[in-house]
């Protein structure tokens, strides 16, 4: 089965006339479970260095389209021209490019082949600039930083883990590590999350989460995951995929660095695809049909329910992504399904006030990536289709021509896209005013 995603309705959308949708407000409880205790330190092994090929990039004139400017070619550059690819920008300035088999490095003057292998792997890079990588037994991960590898197996708390090609396919984003407390992240995996301290890694199983365990073999489990930006509470939400497409979930949990909290209504034993915690530290939860926000200060929910008439002829539909922009305009992607399964039609919404709208009505399959990001200065962003948006309050404002593969906001707000040319394919970069 192919993934394929759909051409969009280019003019300004037009807001529909719904009647707010009730707010709905409730008490988080929580069910407690005990956290396992962290082990002592381990011995690190070192593993060959690969060679690594330099390839110094000559300075070509510089490219414009719309507000971006052209920063460097991946011209001859080991890039699958068909693979999912995933950019990553970090506060040091190197920008990464990651796919099942590379991975580049980009210093701001040249690109390093840091990795490049035969066969698929997983691959994702942390904000301190260690990349991590789990070939396909999984019985222990690799990380590399600064030229030097070093492995991390059982002596070190990570144990093997199961990596099945439905989760992988049916996630709605890029594998990736998440930035915890105190200099550890969390990377979230299909039977658990882990949690690396520095030395070693804490396993937090479905059972110590309070999920109940899948025993379904054709059944594959994704985790989304979110944390507090002083990483005080991380966020896990709970999908089941199987072949054909989404197969309900176990809801959602979360983490306060002891203790896991099961989050009992409104949210309950549903798939919540979409988890982000937006800059007032409220969480937003998105499941199918449905958008939801928690408000710590005071401890209460927000239902915002997908109005019927704009479901159109599908049965339910599968978010995708979510954004809160600087006017607290919720931006929404959905994945438009029908039966068992999705049409891989992704339709933007807009929640306004409490009021849904269509911004974009998917009708034609495409396969260029779609995204949604916010730059350093809470203005929306919409890649759809070959085209750059930037989203406005009543409007939507087309700016640029790129057909993209990747889009990242660096930590210092600035937007870098790496586009689909196969000839000369190239990273851009976009810098709002005031972003330094």
């Amino acid at each position: 089965m192919a993934i394929v995603l759909m051409a969009l309705a280019c003019g300004p959308f037009q807001a529909s006339i719904i009647t707010p949708v009730p707010s709905s407000t409730s008490t988080l409880t929580g069910t407690l479970a005990p956290s396992p205790t962290l082990t002592p330190t381990d011995t690190q092994v070192p593993i060959p260095t690969p060679t690594n090929t330099v390839t110094p990039t000559s300075t070509p004139p510089v490219k414009r389209n719309g507000p971006f400017r052209g920063v460097t070619s991946l011209a001859d550059l080991p890039l699958d021209s068909s693979g999912d690819v995933q950019v990553r920008t970090l506060s040091d300035g190197s920008v990464w490019i990651i796919t099942s088999q590379s991975v580049l490095r980009w210093d701001g003057q040249m690109w390093e082949v840091v990795l490049s292998e035969s066969k698929d792997m997983l691959a994702a890079v942390d904000d301190g600039g260690r990349l991590w990588v789990l070939r396909q037994d999984a019985s222990e991960i690799a990380a590399w930083q600064d030229g030097q590898w070093t492995t991390y197996g059982a002596d070190s708390g990570w144990t093997s883990t199961y990596i099945s090609g439905i989760a992988r396919w049916w996630a709605p984003a890029p594998w990736r590590a998440y930035s915890g407390a105190a200099g550890t992240f969390w990377l979230p995996m299909e039977q658990d999350v882990r949690l690396f301290d520095g030395s070693r890694w804490n396993r937090y199983t479905l059972e110590d989460m309070g999920f109940p365990a899948m025993e379904a073999e054709d059944i594959g489990i994704v985790h989304s995951l979110a944390v507090r930006e002083d990483g005080a509470e991380v966020w896990v939400g709970e999908c089941y995929y199987s072949g054909p497409g989404p197969m309900g979930g176990k809801g959602v949990r979360w983490f306060d660095g002891k203790t896991w909290h099961e989050v009992e209504a409104p949210v309950g034993s549903k798939c919540v695809s979409v988890i982000e915690i937006d800059s007032l530290n409220n969480v937003w939860l998105a499941g199918s049909d449905v958008v939801r926000r928690y408000e710590p200060e005071s401890q209460t929910w927000t239902s915002y329910l997908l109005p019927e008439a704009l479901l159109m002829d599908y049965n339910f539909t599968r978010p995708l992504q979510l954004i809160v922009d600087r006017a607290g305009d919720v931006w929404v992607m959905m994945e438009m399904c029908g039966g068992a399964s999705c049409s891989s039609l992704a339709n933007i919404y807009r929640i306004h006030n409490g009021e849904w709208s269509l911004v974009i009505d998917s009708q034609d399959w495409n396969l260029s990536r779609k995204q949604l990001v916010l730059d350093g200065s809470g203005q929306g962003w919409l890649f759809y289709d070959g085209t750059v948006y930037q989203l406005e309050a009543e409007s939507i404002q087309s700016v640029a021509s790129i057909m993209v593969r990747s889009v990242d906001v660096s930590p210092d707000g600035r937007i870098w896209v790496l586009d689909e040319s196969e000839d000369d394919p190239t990273l851009w970069i976009f810098e709002p005013e005031g972003v330094e």
